[in-house]
């Protein structure tokens, strides 16, 4: 990705033009003087980052490895709480 420097002061671009140089891989810092003040990015780049892709979780590969009781709820026995043996 290359970046373009725009002074604010001798800014005539549009907005069309702006974000035409950012969807074509380019950066956009505008500038007032030498401090910059903005930068203009794509949001989602085009090319999505596949290590990213790799650890979204996928909804329903593992079906059936977790089974729950039908009693999870139910309090415990008091001997569980009295610790009796």
């Amino acid at each position: 990705m290359s970046t373009k420097t725009l002074d604010i002061q001798q800014l005539q671009i549009s907005v069309r033009e702006l974000l035409y140089l950012v969807q074509n891989d380019q950066e956009i810092v505008i500038t007032n003087g030498n401090t910059p003040i903005a930068k203009l990015t794509l949001i989602n780049p085009l090319e999505p980052n596949i290590c990213e892709l790799e650890k979204t979780p996928q909804p329903g590969l593992n079906l059936g490895a977790m089974v729950m009781s039908d009693d999870f709820d139910q309090p415990l026995p008091d001997e569980f709480w009295l610790q009796n043996s």
